[in-house]
């Protein structure tokens, strides 16, 4: 076996096992964070209009959120 395939087998097979084995599960979010998190609605259209208004609607919900969970800015 060549020493490159080897190496490259060696570098495959740690990766792919090691993303399954320890990975911490995701905490749950706290009643008032969900509260205060509205589910996002759909884009009206592909338009870049519409596109941007999301993206403002976003990036105030996401605001709104951290200040609910009290995280300091």
């Amino acid at each position: 076996m060549k020493p490159a395939l080897s190496a490259c087998t060696l570098i495959a097979a740690t990766l792919l096992t090691g993303c399954s084995s320890s990975m911490p599960p995701s905490p749950e979010p706290s009643a008032l964070v969900v509260a205060s998190c509205p589910k996002l609605t759909p884009l009206a259209d592909d338009s870049f209009a519409a596109t941007t208004e999301k993206l403002v609607q976003v990036a105030g919900q996401y605001r709104e959120c951290r200040a609910a969970a009290g995280v300091k800015d």
